[in-house]
């Protein structure tokens, strides 16, 4: 019978202390693509290949001069820049900006928060190659502030034969901070529950041998 208590015990231990970890260390990533614009460099004109062409879930699916994606003005000569919001800030850790022609143009990100502050995040080499349209990933470390917005820089320089152009953009975070996901400390003192359950048990158990 000992032995039954003390699983039980345990058990109970175990359980107790899976339930109690916050809801908020579950679930808690989110994708999202762009609601809204804020502000872009040039577009090639107000409806085809405008910045509002780069909004919402992809819809170019081939690679090619393509008007329902967002172009530059100038096709060369120029460093541009495409400004998006989204509907929920987010602590962001990346970004997913699918290249539809000219792949490997971006340059620079930049995050805005929920004061209108801009903030570096990341700079580098784009290695898209072309010929098909690329879901370009870059990636940094969590932001400790909430995200709105991306600025996303782009060289049209970058291929001298094709304008850049961008269909649409996701960001990625997550809706609590790095920091708010606390360790678990309740499993020792249950573990101790279920020991004291086990002992009081025993002593039941030897005073009813020993009447």
């Amino acid at each position: 019978m000992k032995k039954d208590w003390l699983g039980f015990g345990i058990t109970i231990a175990v359980i107790a202390s899976s339930s109690m970890i916050p809801k908020s260390a579950h679930a808690m990533s989110l994708e999202q693509y762009a609601s809204s614009v804020i502000d872009f460099s040039s577009e090639y004109s107000a409806s085809n290949w405008s910045a509002s062409q780069a909004l919402g879930v992809p819809n170019t699916f081939a690679y090619g001069d393509i008007p329902t994606a967002w172009a530059p003005r100038p096709a060369n000569g120029t460093q541009e820049f495409l400004t998006l919001g989204f509907s929920t800030p987010v602590y962001a850790n990346g970004a997913t900006i699918r290249e539809t022609y000219g792949n490997g143009f971006v340059r620079k990100i930049d995050v805005f928060d929920i004061n209108d502050t801009l903030h570096n995040v990341w700079n580098g080499i784009d290695s898209s190659q072309p010929g098909s349209p690329v879901d370009f990933f870059a990636s940094w470390s969590t932001t400790s502030f909430l995200v709105k917005g991306l600025k996303i820089y782009i060289d049209t320089d970058h291929n001298l034969g094709t304008w850049e152009e961008i269909d649409a953009v996701k960001l990625h975070g997550t809706t609590i901070p790095p920091t708010a996901v606390p360790t678990p400390m309740l499993f020792p003192g249950l573990i101790g529950l279920g020991v004291a359950v086990l002992r009081k048990r025993g002593k039941n158990e030897n005073k009813s041998a020993e009447a």
